[in-house]
């Protein structure tokens, strides 16, 4: 996903600095500007979008991003709706997450890559209920219900209760235009949460479920 520093777009191409994860190194880093447009060229032909080189700044491999071109300040466009031609997807730590959620997942971060972000807000709805689904909560069309059910059955704190039902909320608010919109920021937010939840629910007791199987294990080969 592309991130700006500063300034945010809309806004003029000069004054922008982009960043994120790099397609190529799955790096989260800075992007250099490695190509400048021809201003001259493209006011006189109307041009209203354009592809912009940049490269990573660590392994230095080229990451172009498309820009609609909104106006001009001289001879420097101004530029909005970034989009990177190359999408990079988020890391996500699997680890004792199953399949059936895993899927889910994966096709949350496969929207985040091209920025639709209510696509992504949406699938992450689908997450909660195939996690509930997981932890022995009944099917339903009432999310809010087989968060309930799927707590009461794990017994966690009611603060994992509430970081899921805000992962529901944005993803009611994605799945419905007279909602608020998921932007950039709410989707990293959203992203942050759902990697909280699944280390909680399933990474963290898997780490201890192998801890105690590997202590065994090493008990027995004493004996």
């Amino acid at each position: 996903m592309l991130r700006f520093y500063g300034e945010q777009p809309p806004a003029l191409l000069a004054n922008l600095s982009a960043g994120g994860i790099c397609p190529h190194c799955k790096e989260g880093t800075r992007f250099s500007q490695a190509s400048t447009p021809f201003p001259r060229l493209l006011r006189h032909d109307q041009v209203k979008e354009l592809v912009v080189s940049y490269f990573c700044e660590l392994c230095l491999r080229a990451i172009p991003v498309h820009w609609n071109i909104t106006g001009w300040n001289g001879d420097h466009p101004n530029v909005s709706n970034p989009k990177a031609v190359l999408p990079s997807k988020e890391l996500f730590n699997f680890e004792h997450v199953p399949n059936r959620v895993q899927g889910e997942i994966e096709e949350a971060l496969d929207c985040l890559s091209v920025n639709a972000f209510n696509g992504f807000a949406a699938l992450c709805r689908r997450v909660v209920q195939a996690i509930c689904a997981e932890l022995g909560a009944e099917g339903s069309n009432k999310v809010e219900k087989q968060i309930k059910q799927m707590f009461e059955i794990t017994e966690l704190d009611d603060q994992w209760e509430d970081l899921a039902k805000q992962i529901m909320l944005a993803g009611h608010d994605g799945a419905h235009p007279h909602l608020p919109e998921v932007n950039s920021n709410r989707a990293q937010v959203l992203l942050s949460l759902l990697r909280d939840l699944c280390y909680e629910l399933f990474t963290r007791p898997g780490n201890i479920r192998a801890s105690a199987a590997l202590r065994a294990e090493a008990i027995e080969d004493k004996k």
